[in-house]
């Protein structure tokens, strides 16, 4: 079958010899771009060899390529749900596994509720499982998410008044004893794959380990991604994520509720498919202030 790998990567084969030499030592019948939702100037390949599938990252120029490091640090630390890593060539590219399956904007709107909680029990599985609370050390992370709510408040100021968005130092006090334990940064709805069970790819060496940062961002790009995208359905987004939130204990989602609060406030930044900013505003003023579950708030803030 023809192919033109270069051509695909945009580089002369000499830039990645060890990438392509290793990818022409598996025999290659194909190759192909793929899509990248929200980083569109990364270079994403998948290479069908003659006994496996691969998928080729070559990150743009000028980005921060520690996600490598990252990468490298989560197939060590979670094995069962991230995909297996093959070679590692300068700092901006990487070959892995191909994981054949769906992302969360993939899947029929039947299987959405029913997959999403399949994730959250396998994610509480993975980030929680044995051994987990002998080995745990705490840190203080408190000061890390004020500055990094305090950079998104200004970010998106335009959208509030001075009172509206106005969190008290008390409202850190939650990060102050946090388990230490690596985390993906960047678990969004495009980020997790589900076949027989999930897989969990791109993550971002981005600020600081919490794992319910993973869960309340995934949880809170699910929700509205199925809110905005797929016909303004507000019980069925609650559906999702009350779904996914369920495998998790309370002083995990009491962190994981301040996280899905900066991703709405995060999302204000960004362009929506359907879905008013009033009604993004809305949904972060509320989840970040208001001390309630967090899908009695999305029920309410919708």
């Amino acid at each position: 079958m023809d192919y033109n790998i270069n051509e695909l990567f945009g580089y002369n084969k000499d830039y990645l010899t060890r990438t392509y030499n290793f990818l022409e030592s598996q025999r290659i019948r194909n190759a192909e771009k793929l899509p990248s939702r929200w980083r569109s100037l990364n270079i994403v390949l998948k290479v069908s060899c003659e006994h496996e599938d691969y998928v080729v990252k070559k990150m743009s120029n000028g980005q921060d390529n520690n996600e490598i490091e990252r990468v490298k640090l989560m197939r060590r630390t979670y094995p069962a749900i991230t995909p297996p890593l093959f070679l590692v060539e300068g700092n901006d590219c990487y070959t892995m596994g191909y994981i054949e399956g769906k992302s969360f904007f993939n899947l029929s709107r039947n299987e959405r509720a029913e997959k999403i909680a399949i994730a959250g029990k396998m994610l509480k599985h993975a980030y929680f499982g044995d051994g987990f609370a002998e080995n745990v050390v705490m840190h203080d992370i408190s000061e890390k998410v004020r500055e990094g709510f305090e950079r998104y408040r200004e970010k998106r100021k335009q959208y509030f008044n001075e009172k509206e968005l106005r969190l008290q130092e008390k409202d850190f006090e939650r990060f102050r004893e946090v388990p230490d334990q690596l985390s993906h940064n960047d678990l969004n709805a495009a980020n997790l794959i589900y076949n027989h069970d999930i897989k969990i790819i791109d993550p971002s060496e981005e600020g600081y380990n919490d794992i319910a940062r993973d869960i309340g961002r995934y949880c809170a790009s699910c929700f509205f991604n199925n809110y905005d995208c797929f016909g303004n359905d507000k019980q069925h987004s609650i559906e999702i994520a009350r779904a996914f939130l369920e495998s998790f204990d309370e002083t995990t989602l009491k962190r994981a509720k301040y996280y899905v609060g900066e991703s709405f406030l995060a999302f204000l930044g960004f362009n929506t498919e359907t879905t008013d900013k009033e009604v993004l505003k809305q949904l972060s003023v509320n989840m970040l202030t208001r001390d309630d579950e967090i899908t009695n708030i999305m029920e309410e803030s919708l």
